[in-house]
Order: structure tokens, then sequence, then C-alpha cells
């Protein structure tokens, strides 16, 4: 009911706001009554759940969606059990067209089984602190309360977090779904524009499903980047009954994120004090935890080491503020590509120590296998762990497999499933139609990933997925490998990670693979001339280019990991 009231009553405001009414007594009256009524409406709108259509109180129309009936409003104060102060300023908020979208449909209470229930997050406000952060234990609780979807997990690790990290164009929805099957038990969506979410319909359309995510798609943390505490608490807002928490994206090293004051460069942004206020601001007033994923704070010139005391009073600021989990990538900002070298696990294990009683702290950074998990944490304590490069190639990596137990064979399905299954995903959830994904984009550059090794020795392959402008394009391209694959009668337990090792062995010293796949003999497939087919309009112009011949580099952003 506080959802439908919270959206119902911005509307209201936005409709008095845009009346042409000739004076302000009957603005007055009219609010009166709209006021009285909210709370009604919220109710019976809540029970109904069905479609309907929104009649707006002065004769001109609003459009109804799966939020209700929102455009340019003011923001609401959330009722917290905390004493929310500046209560006065978020009053004259302002948000921009609305945080609500376009499917002409509300959540039903006989929608598919596919579909979300509320926030499964097991704490209850009552238990909050002062500041708005969660319990200790929240993450825990939400990781056991979920331990059932996962019966091939190891009992030792049933709460600790096995985490899909944020990246964009990566960590999409049919991608997580996909993810999940091979105990990943917590995803982040990807990056998500905190101002571009609240203000363009077509982006909204593409980063949520307004009708409903699948339930399966549970536990998932949101995450958000911008500097403007008020444009992310209404972004948030939207979203909150629908994860399990809200992140705060200070990781991208990229100079898109320079440029607009967020991601790595948002730690560093007046000092902190940015950063810190934001948390302030965020975590009082949402019903779901607030995290944060962050890097060290680099060098400042004087000396070559990274910024390690600056970074922990930093990070000490954050909890202090309300900060309910803390993500540590093990890097700077300027460790990247071909400079990315190892996580730095000490320093991680030294956040832990730090906050050990206070908040939950995850791991990012150098896993490439169940392996390296368990060895982070043992070594750094984490509450979990959280994987990214090596992950996108081989969603199965928190699976018992290219592990020295097996004597590095893969033992879970091979590279060529991964593909064939997340197309067959991406048919049932699009990922620019709320998977959070740019269309074929995406797709062409999961691909790529998956099948990486395949697309160094057989060019044809490379060609096609380069091309793959349709659905049946990219089926297309993948079954061209599965009959190279029969041809060469190739051995799945001989895979090993491909795309994700290729700057690793600039910078690792006495790196090898441990189980090499043999390089195929020449495969004498009918070379067929891939024809140019021009990219679809909706592909935002990020189509095919010598240079990024996977879209990776095109976008808004890119990924954080």
């Amino acid at each position: 009911v506080d959802q439908w009231s919270y959206i119902y009553s911005l509307n209201t405001t936005n409709e008095l706001k845009s009346s042409k009414m000739g004076s302000s007594k009957n603005s007055v009256s009219l609010a009166a009554a709209a006021g009285a009524v909210t709370l009604v409406a919220a109710v019976w709108m809540y029970n109904q759940r069905s479609k309907k259509s929104c009649k707006s109180q002065d004769e001109s129309a609003t459009s109804c969606n799966s939020l209700g009936c929102v455009i340019e409003t003011k923001a609401v104060e959330e009722h917290t059990d905390v004493d929310v102060k500046e209560s006065s300023s978020n009053d004259d908020t302002k948000v921009s067209p609305a945080a609500a979208d376009v499917n002409n449909t509300t959540p039903t209470s006989d929608s598919a089984p596919t579909e979300e229930s509320p926030s499964t997050n097991p704490q209850s406000s009552s238990q909050r602190r002062e500041n708005g952060a969660f319990p200790r234990d929240w993450l825990r609780q939400l990781l056991l309360s979920h331990a059932h979807n996962h019966p091939n997990l190891p009992q030792n690790l049933q709460d600790k977090a096995l985490v899909v990290a944020p990246m964009v164009d990566a960590s999409d929805l049919p991608y997580r779904l996909l993810t999940r099957r091979y105990n990943t038990n917590l995803c982040f969506t990807p990056m998500i524009h905190a101002r571009m979410f609240i203000e363009k319909e077509g982006y909204r359309r593409k980063f949520w499903r307004f009708h409903g995510m699948p339930k399966e798609d549970r536990p998932l943390i949101a995450q958000f980047c911008g500097y403007d505490k008020e444009v992310l608490y209404q972004a948030m807002k939207v979203v909150e009954d629908h994860v399990d928490g809200v992140d705060i994206n200070c990781g991208c090293p990229q100079n898109i994120a320079k440029k607009g004051q967020y991601g790595a460069y948002l730690m560093e942004k007046d000092g902190g004090d940015c950063v810190v206020e934001i948390v302030r601001y965020l975590a009082p007033r949402l019903k779901v935890p607030v995290s944060v994923k962050l890097r060290i704070l680099p060098s400042d010139g004087e000396s070559a080491e990274p910024r390690f005391e600056d970074s922990m009073d930093l990070y000490r600021r954050l909890v202090d503020a309300g900060a309910s989990m803390l993500t540590i990538h093990g890097r700077t900002r300027e460790q990247r590509q071909r400079k990315t070298g190892a996580a730095d696990w000490e320093f991680t294990k030294r956040v832990v120590d730090e906050f050990k009683d206070r908040i939950p702290v995850l791991s990012n950074g150098s896993i490439s296998n169940m392996d390296d998990v368990e060895r982070c944490l043992e070594e750094t304590g984490a509450d979990g762990v959280m994987a990214s490069e090596a992950i996108l190639e081989y969603p199965p990596l928190f699976m018992q497999t290219n592990v020295e137990a097996t004597n590095y064979k893969r033992t879970s399905p091979g590279r060529l499933q991964m593909a064939e299954d997340y197309l067959e995903l991406c048919k049932e959830y699009p990922p620019d139609a709320g998977g959070q994904g740019s269309g074929l984009k995406c797709i062409r550059a999961h691909l790529h990933r998956f099948l990486h090794a395949d697309l160094q020795t057989h060019t044809i392959v490379r060609d096609a997925v380069v091309r793959s402008f349709s659905m049946e394009a990219a089926d297309n391209a993948v079954k061209m490998v599965r009959d190279i694959h029969k041809e060469i009668n190739h051995d799945p337990t001989r895979e090993q990670l491909s795309w994700y090792v290729r700057h690793r062995m600039d910078w690792e010293e006495g790196f090898e693979n441990k189980n090499p796949e043999p390089v195929p003999e020449k495969v004498f497939v009918e070379e067929k001339k891939v024809e140019e087919v021009e990219d679809e309009a909706d592909d935002g112009g990020c189509g095919f280019s010598p240079s990024d011949p996977f879209g990776e580099s095109c976008g808004v952003e890119d990924g954080d990991y």
C-alpha cells in the first residue's frame, strides 16, 4: 500500500502543479479532495492489481503503467523508524519524468509463477540502526533464506555470498539467470545511470521490467551511479520494492565516469564528502540496505603507493554514515587492462578486520575458479566473493570445475552450451526490454566472451558473431561452432578460460595454463560470404566497427570490473 500511495500521491501533486485552473483557492480545494481519496485509491489499486486506465482529476489525461500513474512529481518523504532530518528540503525535491514506466499494466495477483515477490530481505526496519544501516547479519540471513535454491552449494558456503558483479551490458537479466543455475547466490544489476533512469523513458524500458522481474532473479542488488543525492534517491525509490538492496558505484574507472563525476572518481569528489553525504541521505530513507562498491584510492603523486590510509578513512566515514555493506575491489582505478595486476587481498583483509562487527564486506578481484574463491575467503575473511571477468566467460565458475581437485578439467557444461542456453534465455527475456542490456550488442559481446577460444582459430565464426544483427543470425553463428566441434571431436573437459586471461599473462609472473586446450587442426568449412547487414536503429548506433567489432566499448559507460 505504501508503494502505491507514494506513487499516486506523486501523480496527484503533479496534476495540481500542471492544472490550468484560474484560482489558487480552487487548487487548494482540489488538493484537499485529492489527499482525502489517496489512501482509498492506494488500497483499491493494491487489491485490484489489474489493468486499468487512470483518469485525471482535472480532465487532463495521464498514462497508466506498471507502477501507477506518474509523471513529473515531488518527492514524498519515506516513512521510516529513523527520525529523518532535513525533511523540509526533501519536501521540495523535484522528480523528472516519473520513476515509473510505460507498460500499460499493473502487477496482478494472478501473474505468472515466474514473476517476483516483494523484497525478500528478512530484516525488519525496527532492527535498523539510527543511521539507517541494517544489522550486521542482514546479508547472511538473506542468503540463508534462499539457500534452498542452491542444493549443490557446499554447506560451509551457504551463508557466503557468491556474487556476479555489476557490469554494463554484461550482468543483464538473461545472463544473471544463467549464472544462478550454477551456484551464484547473489547478483548485481549492471550500473544504472540514475538521472537517465528517471528522465528517459527509453532508458527505463531497457533497465527495468515494470510488469515484474522473474522471481528466480533473487537475491538482487540494483547498482546506480551518480553524484546527486536527490536524483539517486528518486531512482532507487522506484526499484526498492523489487530488490534486496541498492548499491552506489564507486568503482568504474572509465573516462566517462570522470566526466560524469561518478564511479571511482566519486570517491575523490570533494575529498570523499560527496559520497559520504549521499550515503547519509539515502540510508534512512530507503527500505533496503544501501551498499557501496569501492576501489583503493590511487597514489597522490607524492608516493607510488596507493593511498591505503586515506581509503580506510573514507570507508570508516561511509560506514558511520549508514552503509550496510562494502565491496572492496582491491585495485586502484589506474589498474586496468594490461596494467590490471593482482587484487590486493591483504588490504581487503584489513577492511574486513576493521568492520567485522559492523557490516559485511565482499572481496572483488582475482577470481578465476573455486580454488580462488576458497583461498580468498580464507585469506581475507570476507563475507563473500564477487566475480566479474572470469564468470563472464564461464558462468559455472562457482562450481567445482577447472580446479585442482578435478586436475583442472572442466566438469561442468562446456562453453558451447553456455552460448546456447544464454540465447534461449534472451528469447524469453530480451536484454533491451527490461533486461538491462543493449539488445543484440549485448548478446554479441556475450557470445564473444563465451566462445573466445573458438573465435581465435575460426575466423568465419568470428565474422558471423560480429555480424549477428538478429537472433536468427546469432543462432546460426552458434550452430557453426557446434558443427566445428563435432567435426574436430572437441572435448569440453579440456576447455580453459581464454578471454579472461588475455591480459593476465602480461602481468602474472609464472602464469601457465594448467590444462591447455589443444589447438585444433584446420577445419575445412565451406566459406560462405557473410552479407553486410545494417545494425538495428534501436541499437543506439552501436553497430559493427573495425575497432570495436563486438560493441564492447560502445554505449554510455563501460563495466565496472
